[in-house]
């Protein structure tokens, strides 16, 4: 078995920097719907098999992420936000609102990949980071695999701490 290393990315949400254009214009960003929870597991899904940097762990953690995706679907009053372009869901970030949560951004920042590159993902990180503010959280974490995209440019956005984390998504919560 590879040996993965996962970084733990850390917001002070009072110290969120405001950002005077976050999204292009002709892209929104929203609330999903409950009802749009397979639209979001799929768009989830296939950033992550469709990104050759995951392509080694993703197997591992599919089981898990899908099903905290069902739970916050189920618990969370704002379980994902997405970015649409005009009615087409193209990213989606799912969360969790719980104070103690090990991970408040369960599926982190996820863009299909005919639309990366476009700051989308820092846009999605962004949004995903005022909702759970709104939602009361003081401090978040998102955990990600050391050496992706996401890792290496996006997270250590918006004023974030960082350390190595001790993670094993296949044998967490079993």
């Amino acid at each position: 078995m590879k040996l993965v290393r996962w970084r733990r990315f850390t917001w002070e949400l009072s110290k969120l920097p405001a950002v005077e254009k976050p999204l292009p214009d002709h892209y929104h960003v929203r609330s999903a719907v409950r009802d749009e929870e397979k639209v979001v597991v799929n768009v989830i899904m296939s950033a992550f098999s469709q990104d050759s940097a995951w392509s080694d762990t993703v197997t591992n953690f599919r089981e898990r992420l899908e099903l905290q995706l069902e739970t916050a679907f189920a618990r969370e009053s704002v379980p994902s936000l997405v970015i649409c372009h005009g009615q087409r869901i193209i990213g989606a970030s799912a969360l969790s609102t719980e104070v103690d949560a090990e991970n408040h951004l369960l599926s982190g920042p996820c863009v299909l990949m005919e639309y990366r590159n476009r700051g989308l993902g820092t846009s999605l990180l962004y949004f995903s980071l005022k909702q759970l503010h709104q939602s009361g959280l003081g401090r978040v974490h998102g955990v990600v695999k050391e050496n992706v995209v996401a890792c290496k440019f996006i997270y250590p956005k918006f004023e974030s701490s960082n350390s190595s984390y001790n993670y094993e998504p296949a044998l967490a919560g079993t």
